[in-house]
């Protein structure tokens, strides 16, 4: 364990989103040897009781409350109850999220209406009611779990695509604005979490402990942009620099690779 990375995360007081399963309950395992004060939101109320209860010795205590990010009264109720109950909220993770197909023979309203309630509407939901507590405390963390998704319009996840760049931009935004408080944006590849379970082409897949060890990690170095594994940065870099006319015919060959997955 680092100094770097005891002295940064220590006793912080950190609310996590979407933290019954996947990412956000495998940053919750991570950090909860450094004695964190916890806020762990989710729909799955059941979900939090347990990791709270099997993370109980770890030192670190645990607020839970049941949230619909959907809902913007519940998000802002939910994070102002955890700032009173702990005091203070030092870092946010803004992690829940869906995936859906959205492609043009397969579209869906209801697909459409949840990946952009969820994944962007719940998203600033949370960063707002956040940023109104740690702005006046002129310090805090925001850290937004975005998809390497977010390199172009994939073919069959366009929505998906668009939320996780447009939640980018939106925190880059906030970061011109509030240069008091900290904003990392994470772009993970495939990690294997129910959000991509029924996805059978996942490559460079990474395992949730290992990908929270790299996240923690890199917040505590103060990061603005992280994309991992390294082949998936470089993959993503040179997506983004590629031709328009090249990417589409690329692209369109390699369409079954971003087949989406069921919903978690």
């Amino acid at each position: 364990m680092s100094n770097r990375l005891r002295d940064y995360w220590r006793g912080k007081t950190v609310l996590i989103t979407g933290a019954s399963s996947g990412l956000g309950a495998a940053v919750t395992a991570a950090l909860a040897p450094f004695g964190v004060k916890f806020g762990l939101l989710s729909r799955r109320e059941e979900k939090l009781q347990e990791l709270a209860n099997r993370l109980s010795k770890s030192g670190s205590w645990f607020w839970i409350r049941a949230c619909d990010v959907r809902r913007r009264e519940e998000v802002f109720a939910a994070v102002n109850d955890f700032q009173k109950a702990a005091g203070r909220i030092e870092a946010a993770w803004v992690n829940s999220g869906v995936v859906a197909d959205s492609s043009f023979r397969k579209w869906k309203w209801e697909n459409y209406d949840n990946l952009i309630d969820t994944n962007l509407n719940g998203a600033i939901y949370t960063t707002m009611a956040c940023l109104q507590i740690m702005v006046p405390q002129k310090s805090g963390t925001i850290i937004g779990i975005g998809s390497a998704a977010s390199m172009r319009g994939l073919g069959a996840r366009g929505v998906y695509s668009l939320t996780k760049i447009g939640l980018h931009y939106f925190l880059e935004s906030m970061a011109v604005e509030l240069p008091e408080i900290q904003f990392t944006m994470i772009h993970p590849g495939f990690v294997d979490t129910p959000i991509n379970q029924g996805n059978p082409n996942r490559f460079w897949l990474m395992q949730p402990p290992q990908a929270a060890q790299r996240m923690i990690k890199a917040v505590a170095k103060r990061k603005r942009v992280v994309i991992y594994p390294l082949p998936m940065k470089v993959l993503y870099r040179l997506t983004q620099i590629v031709p328009a006319g090249l990417y589409r015919k690329v692209a369109q060959r390699a369409i079954k690779l971003s087949r989406p997955a069921k919903s978690n």
